[in-house]
């Protein structure tokens, strides 16, 4: 079976080729350029094992991990995990800024009519850590 991998400075993850086809032509279909250039090189490669140096690659990693495909190598620890076996961590605001609870302790007139707070930039994302806590890989994934 064919492996495509992906290196960062702490951990090296490896999946199955068939997954991150699959992964990719999702985000190719939603017209993302970068998914589209990856899944080129990956499908026209006839090595068996691809590795990939896109940047843009992470955020697919994160994808493939959250659905339980692939392994990691931690290089704290240097041992093999199961994507399974990672714990995922939120980054910043969280997941997805649609987690974000705000506290506002203004009666309902003052929320309406009163003066407004300025918002601030907020911006979250998401990692993972290998079971004794090394951080493998992180990406802040949205940004207001």
């Amino acid at each position: 079976m064919r492996i495509v991998m992906y290196k960062n400075s702490s951990a090296i993850f490896d999946f199955l080729l068939p997954d991150v086809i699959h992964r990719l032509k999702y985000y190719s279909d939603q017209n993302v350029h970068e998914a589209t250039e990856i899944l080129d090189a990956v499908s026209s490669s006839p090595s068996k094992v691809i590795e990939v140096e896109s940047d843009y690659f992470g955020y697919v990693v994160l994808n493939l991990i959250r659905a339980g495909k692939g392994h990691a190598y931690c290089n704290a620890c240097k041992l093999i995990y199961d994507s399974n076996q990672l714990t995922p961590r939120p980054l910043g605001f969280g997941r997805s800024p649609f987690e974000i609870t705000l506290k506002d302790e203004r009666g309902i007139i003052k929320r309406l009519f009163g003066k407004k707070k300025q918002i601030m930039c907020m911006r979250g994302g998401e990692a993972y850590d290998c079971p004794r806590g090394h951080e493998l890989i992180a990406r802040i994934t949205w940004i207001t």
